[in-house]
């Protein structure tokens, strides 16, 4: 594993998440080619997740970890400016925007990625995984979840991460339009919601998987942060029982995060034997 003059910065921001955040840096220790390093922008989390990132970052040479609380309340808005701030904070030929929540899954997706970047593609990743006939934001460009980044395209486009709106220009609106109106294009990883795809290594879980094009699993979003899924069990019976519902709802939300993390953890093993 090369650090030396890295070729991809991975960026994450975190807020509370930093069991996920562990998850991540292992996925990217054992399953990345290229030499590379990571920054996260934490948002004002709790002690313990301060904690836990200052001895992250004493440990692993390929760390740094900035810390800021942003003014805004609306969580879109400060993701928004955290993921800004990291951007403009890269250096390096290729730079990964990652979800805490959202892991790596594959052997060398690094070198997948850039092998899929060409003159016209300068952008790969993770696709919106609406459920059918739900949701409003577009699923035909990569979505913050995942994404691999050409960085000098990005940067000579002017984008930024900021929403006009919460609806159908929230965070990070600006990259489709952006993107397509200077001729270039994306590709996809292809999306499996796991309440309608029943085939892959998660299918107790609800989340979103990920798939390259000759059907590997690349990646997994989890897909609640550090709610634990609180909004998540709306198809529920029980979902609108005023106090009985939300402690429910946090009770099956966390049993399923630690399901989520051991399973990604088992899969990370065995590819890296590959």
């Amino acid at each position: 594993m090369k650090i030396d003059e890295p070729l991809i910065t991975i960026l994450i921001t975190n807020y509370n998440t930093v069991d996920f955040i562990k998850l991540n840096l292992f996925s990217i220790e054992n399953l990345i080619k290229n030499s590379f390093k990571v920054i996260i922008n934490d948002n004002g989390s709790n002690k313990n997740d301060i904690l836990e990132l200052k001895k992250l970052e004493k440990e692993k040479k390929y760390l740094k970890v900035n810390y800021r609380v942003s003014k805004r309340k609306e969580a879109s808005y400060a993701h928004a400016e955290a993921l800004d701030i990291l951007i403009n904070m890269v250096d390096t030929k290729y730079f990964v925007i990652l979800d805490s929540d959202c892991t790596f899954l594959m052997k060398n997706w690094d070198e997948y990625c850039i092998n899929e970047l060409n003159d016209k593609v300068k952008v790969i990743g993770t696709q919106m995984a609406s459920v059918k006939g739900v949701g409003h934001k577009p699923n035909d460009f990569p979505f913050q979840f995942a994404v691999f980044f050409e960085t000098k395209t990005y940067k000579l486009l002017n984008i930024s991460c900021m929403p006009e709106n919460l609806t159908d220009k929230d965070t990070c609106w600006q990259w489709k339009p952006k993107y397509l109106n200077a001729g270039y294009k994306s590709k996809l990883f292809y999306a499996k919601n796991t309440k309608e795809f029943q085939n892959g290594p998660f299918k107790s879980i609800y989340c979103a998987e990920y798939y390259t094009e000759n059907n590997k699993l690349i990646c997994c979003h989890f897909g609640r942060g550090s709610s634990g899924g609180v909004a998540k069990y709306n198809n529920k019976w029980w979902f609108k029982i005023p106090l009985v519902s939300r402690l429910i709802r946090k009770y099956i939300g966390f049993k399923e995060k630690r399901e989520w993390i051991n399973i990604c953890y088992k899969i990370i093993n065995n590819e890296k034997l590959k």
